[in-house]
C-alpha cells in the first residue's frame, strides 16, 4: 500500500519582518518577494523609502519556469505583442522555453499608478501584465521620443530598447537598462539601524554565529533629465512630466541586423505604483510667475530579498 505525502513550501518572504507581515495582511494575496525600494533625487533628497513592489503573475510564473525547467500550461503575453511593438522578433510559443535566456533586464515606466490628487496611488494587482491598468497601454510612457534612431555613436545606443518606429517618423524607447550591472549582497544583520551588516564569508557552514543573514540583488535605475520630458513636451504639457509607475521586466537581448540592441518577449515581472513624482522643477520668474522650469533626475535603488 502506497502513501501520498503532500509538502507545501513558499517561495514568498512574508515572515522576514513582523511590520512587513502586517502589511501583507491588508493585501489580497501574500507577496512572491520582500522588497525595498528607495528614491532620491538629483541632490540625494530621500523622495521615498522601504517602498514594496508586487511580483506580478508573469513573474511569478517565469521563477517556477526558471527553477524547476518546466512550462505553465498558462501563458502570459509579452508586451510586444500587447503594444504590436516588434511583435516579428518576438519568439514563438515554442521557442520561449522554461530554459530560454530571458531574465530581468530592463525596466520600464507610466502614468497609470494613482489618479491627479494625492493619497489616490492604486493598488496592483496580481493578474496585470502592463505597466497601465488593463488595456490602457497608453499609461506605459517612453523614456525618450527622438528624431532618428540612437546609433553606435550616440551615448544613449544600448541603454534604452523596444524601439517604436511611429506613423509621424519619431522614435520612442519604452525599456531602459540598469545603470550598472545588478549585483548580489549575502549580508550578516549586523548593520548599525538603517545600515547594511558585514559580508558573509565563504566558510559560513562553519560558523558558530547567531546573527541573521539576509541576501537580496541590488540594482539601480536611473530616470535622466532627458528622461520622459520629451514625450511631454511633444504633447504640449511640459509641466504635467511625471511617473507614479516603474516595473521590471524580463526578456531576452538581441541584437538586430543594424547592430542595435532589442529585448524581446519583454513581460511584466513586478511593479510598483507611487503617487505623482514631478519631473519639472519649477522657476519663479523676476515678475513672480513660475514657469515650467527645469527638468529632474530621480534614482531608484531596487532591492529584491529572498533570505
Amino acid at each position: 500500500m502506497s502513501r501520498i505525502v503532500r509538502l507545501d513550501d513558499k517561495l514568498g518572504l512574508q515572515d522576514l519582518k513582523s511590520q512587513f507581515a502586517a502589511k501583507v495582511s491588508k493585501r489580497s494575496h501574500r507577496p512572491t518577494f520582500y522588497t525595498e525600494i528607495e528614491a532620491r533625487n538629483e541632490f540625494g533628497e530621500v523622495l521615498f523609502t522601504k517602498a514594496h513592489n508586487e511580483t506580478v503573475l508573469g513573474g511569478a510564473i517565469t521563477v517556477l519556469e526558471k527553477l524547476w525547467g518546466v512550462q505553465a500550461s498558462l501563458k502570459v503575453d509579452s508586451i510586444n505583442n500587447i503594444m504590436n511593438i516588434n511583435t516579428a522578433l518576438t519568439p514563438t510559443q515554442a521557442e520561449s522555453s522554461a530554459n530560454a535566456d530571458d531574465y530581468v533586464c530592463a525596466w520600464g515606466i507610466g502614468i497609470g499608478g494613482c489618479g491627479d490628487t494625492f493619497g489616490s496611488r492604486r493598488a496592483v494587482k496580481f493578474q496585470e501584465r502592463e505597466i497601465g491598468q488593463n488595456g490602457h497601454s497608453d499609461q506605459m510612457i517612453p523614456f525618450r521620443l527622438v528624431s532618428k534612431k540612437f546609433s553606435s555613436t550616440d551615448d544613449s545606443f544600448g541603454k534604452y530598447f523596444m524601439c517604436n518606429h511611429r506613423e509621424d517618423g519619431l522614435y520612442e524607447y519604452y525599456l531602459k537598462a540598469f545603470e550598472i550591472t545588478p549585483y548580489i549582497k549575502v549580508l550578516w544583520k549586523d548593520g548599525a539601524e538603517g545600515e547594511d551588516g558585514s559580508d558573509v564569508e565563504a566558510d559560513v557552514y562553519n560558523t558558530k554565529r547567531t546573527d541573521e543573514m539576509e541576501a537580496f540583488v541590488e540594482m539601480h535605475l536611473m530616470i535622466s533629465k532627458k528622461d520622459v520630458q520629451e514625450y511631454f513636451e511633444h504633447m504640449g504639457i511640459p509641466e504635467m512630466a511625471r511617473v507614479n509607475t516603474i516595473g521590471l521586466f524580463t526578456g531576452r537581448l538581441i541584437q538586430l541586423e543594424d547592430g542595435s540592441p532589442e529585448i524581446v518577449n519583454a513581460k511584466l515581472f513586478s511593479k510598483l505604483n507611487t503617487e505623482n513624482d514631478s519631473l519639472v522643477v519649477s522657476a519663479s520668474g523676476s515678475d513672480g510667475t513660475v514657469g515650467s522650469g527645469s527638468s529632474r533626475s530621480i534614482e531608484y535603488i531596487y532591492r529584491v530579498f529572498v533570505a
